[in-house]
């Protein structure tokens, strides 16, 4: 058939409409494509870009550079740029400047204390992407306590560590110690068997490090704060103030009896080593430590036999609900995001995503925070007792975790040197926690 000179003209014309509107589907030609920050569903079109701020202490291996990589095989049009620090106290001065000056990154990594102080600097999960019925049923309740207020929930867990007591099993074989103490009173009974003294009463070898500050016990603070729990303390009154109340003064004494000559649980002082060398080189049975602690060790001593226990609970909650702490990096989105809906897909996929979780996990070698994988790794035999504590941690919140680890630290040294009676160091911390809300 012959065709006119103007009918091949419309042909024409008709055949590059068709293939405008094919290569504008197919987003070879901008138009039709979903922008980064546009909702929930991976992109389609051009390139994106997240930056993602984290810190050494959780990506000590270059894990998260994995998990990024994974979330490269669903998302292909978003690319992420990771900074890693290795410094924690750098990388939150740093991210306080960046966010000040407008050049903040999208994806930050945010401490399991940082709600207080930092809630107002991060865009929360849209609630109809991660309703907080949902976000119970993927997380134990100390996740809902450290990074949910008034409903929204502000970052979502990488792991979940929690103190845990790590001891020498060379020691406890050695004293025909068979079975580990599940209450603190049963570790007070074995204190005389694993301390060594002298004639004047002198520490040559420490039962455990319990009981002094800082200044020679890593994560001391930390340790009060769970006895403080563990023996009743609200540790925040109906008024929003800080008060440790008479149980978390029963806790503090308790406590300083182990760094106090004239008890018969003596077992420490701050003369001491610092607690991580005195275990690693067998010196001191125990510690009461996390699970991030453990390469710390073993990189000072490989031939360490460590053995790991369930926190030690009190004489009445044996048989009840343990209390256990946790200490712990989330994945958050700055409020100065342009693609935050792009940013929480990220973290969603990278901390609710099993298979995604489990490599970043694996990486790192500390416990999870996923229920589902919590079940999985319970009776793993070296994260296992962590894993499980995990369930039953708790925690409380801190104006500022910096400062409450200085002030608790200093109170104990206040205590111990004899310039300030329990009851008043206690009170004297209290007023200087509070004043930070001020």
């Amino acid at each position: 058939m012959n065709l006119t000179r103007n009918q091949i003209i419309i042909i024409g014309i008709a055949g590059l409409i068709v293939l405008f509107f094919v290569l504008l589907l197919l987003g070879v030609i901008p138009g039709l494509k979903k922008q980064g920050g546009g909702g929930f569903g991976l992109s389609t079109g051009s390139q994106n870009e997240l930056n993602f701020w984290g810190v050494s202490e959780a990506d000590d291996s270059n894990a998260i550079q994995l998990i990024i990589e994974e979330y490269s095989l669903i998302d292909k049009n978003t690319r992420i740029n990771y900074r890693r620090f290795d410094d924690t106290d750098v990388y939150e001065k740093t991210l306080l400047n960046a966010l000040a000056t407008g050049q903040a990154p999208d994806i930050f990594m945010f401490h399991s204390s940082w709600l207080p102080k930092h809630y107002d600097k991060v865009t929360p999960v849209p609630e109809t992407f991660l309703p907080l019925s949902q976000f119970r049923q993927l997380f134990p309740t100390v996740v809902e306590q450290d990074f949910v207020l008034n409903g929204k929930v502000y970052a979502l867990p990488l792991y979940i560590d929690t103190l845990a007591l790590l001891y020498n099993k060379d020691i406890f074989d050695a004293k025909y110690i068979a079975l580990m103490p599940k209450t603190w009173q049963e570790f007070q009974n074995l204190i005389p068997q694993l301390r060594q003294i002298n004639i004047l009463n002198q520490i040559i070898k420490p039962a455990a490090a319990l009981g002094g500050s800082e200044k020679n016990i890593n994560s001391a603070s930390n340790l009060l704060s769970l006895l403080m729990l563990q023996f009743g303390s609200q540790m925040i009154d109906q008024y929003g103030k800080i008060n440790f109340g008479s149980q978390g003064l029963s806790a503090l004494n308790f406590y300083l009896q182990f760094a106090n000559p004239s008890s018969p649980y003596y077992t420490w002082n701050n003369n001491l080593r610092y607690s991580l060398d005195s275990f690693s080189e067998g010196s001191t049975a125990i510690i009461f430590n996390y699970a991030s602690s453990l390469p710390l060790i073993k990189a000072k001593n490989p031939y360490l036999n460590i053995g790991v226990s369930l926190m030690l609970q009190p004489f009445d909650s044996v048989q009840g609900t343990p209390i256990n702490y946790a200490n712990y990096w989330g994945l958050s989105v700055s409020n100065q995001s342009r693609n935050s809906n792009l940013a929480w897909n990220f973290i969603f996929s990278a901390t609710t995503n099993p298979q995604i979780s489990e490599i970043y996990l694996q990486a790192v070698k500390k416990p999870p925070g996923l229920r589902s994988l919590i079940e999985k790794y319970k009776n793993d035999p070296e994260l296992g007792v962590f894993t499980r504590q995990a369930l039953t941690a708790r925690s409380w919140r801190q104006p500022d975790s910096a400062v409450v680890k200085q002030t608790f630290s200093s109170m104990i040294e206040l205590i111990l040197s004899g310039r300030l009676g329990p009851e008043q160091a206690l009170r004297q911390a209290e007023n200087e926690i509070n004043e930070l809300y001020r």
